[in-house]
């Protein structure tokens, strides 16, 4: 996992650059494949603005968050952010196991039938004639 941090209009502490990285290390739990993540930060008007986009497996993940407290707009961005992955992770596992379902069905239900299809006689009828 690649982190990038980008900072506007504030100074580059070591105590943001920690809470980021804790904060992201806990999207560990939710992937196995290698992530890129850029950390954008900065301040807009009277508002301190954090945005994380995160390009995993052809997929870019992005979250935005405006508030009066730096820390805040971090911890809430990195919130978001999670619970993308976990939406994505359970999509993958449901599919996966309704694909594998259908096919145990289909293999149990499909034993005792033969093998019929009507349309590939008609297309080698059209062609012999």
């Amino acid at each position: 996992m690649s982190l990038h941090f980008t900072f506007r209009k504030i100074e580059a502490t070591d105590a943001l650059k920690d809470r980021i990285t804790k904060r992201v290390e806990k999207f560990r739990k939710f992937v196995t494949y290698p992530m890129e993540i850029h950390v954008t930060m900065g301040l807009e008007r009277a508002l301190h603005c954090a945005e994380i986009v995160c390009h995993a497996e052809h997929r870019e993940l992005v979250a935005v968050a405006k508030t009066k407290d730096l820390y805040e707009a971090i911890d809430i961005v990195a919130h978001k952010i999670e619970n993308q992955l976990k939406k994505q992770r359970e999509k993958r596992k449901s599919r996966t196991a309704a694909h594998l379902a259908t096919r145990a069905n289909g293999i149990k239900l499909g034993r005792d039938v033969s093998i019929n299809f009507p349309h590939r006689d008609k297309k080698i009828l059209k062609t012999i004639v």
